[in-house]
């Protein structure tokens, strides 16, 4: 745990081999140094095993089923640790499958996603309201699924959260 932490990402996936998650493997090492020092990226070595046990912490027990195996591969991002989850916390989860024409390309997807973890800009949560409303983007690209905690997608609590975020950080000459 780090205070200084604002956002953890999960790459997730299921058990198979899917070509999206590997994109994200093979671009790994660039991702974790491109979104820096302020959030944290993660991925299992047991596939399946990691993926239940951040679906089941996140999205409460029972939310491994059927449709959420559906969305995968997945980046799960969150505003709090693990052990320190609250029913407030932020939880989004980007299936990958759109995430290329939706962002202009893999580049574009990696670049904008560090932007925002970065507090830098809030580019990447706008792409999910562009061109669609909400109901059709939370279908097509941010699925939230209901479990034991009531979630929902709320933007202007992510576009919210980044300002507080980007106050809090001393600034950079």
């Amino acid at each position: 745990m780090d205070d200084n932490v604002n956002f953890y990402i999960f790459v997730v996936n299921g058990q198979y081999r899917e070509p999206l998650y590997e994109m994200v493997q093979q671009n790994f090492m660039e991702i974790a140094r491109s979104i820096g020092n302020h959030a944290i990226i993660a991925v299992g070595t047991d596939k399946k095993q990691f993926t239940t046990a951040v679906a089941e912490k996140y999205l409460g027990s029972g939310n491994s089923d059927r449709s959420f195996v559906a969305m995968l591969p997945a980046l799960l991002i969150t505003s709090d640790h693990p052990d320190l989850l609250r029913k407030e916390s932020m939880r989004l989860v980007v299936p990958l499958r759109d995430a290329e024409a939706r962002f202009g390309g893999w580049q574009q997807f990696f670049t904008l996603l560090a932007q925002f973890v970065r507090g830098e800009s809030n580019e990447f949560v706008r792409r999910f309201d562009e061109k669609e409303n909400l109901l059709d983007a939370a279908n097509k690209v941010v699925s939230l699924k209901l479990g034991a905690f009531g979630i929902s997608l709320n933007v202007n609590e992510l576009i919210d959260r980044w300002s507080k975020s980007r106050l809090r950080r001393p600034a950079t000459p």
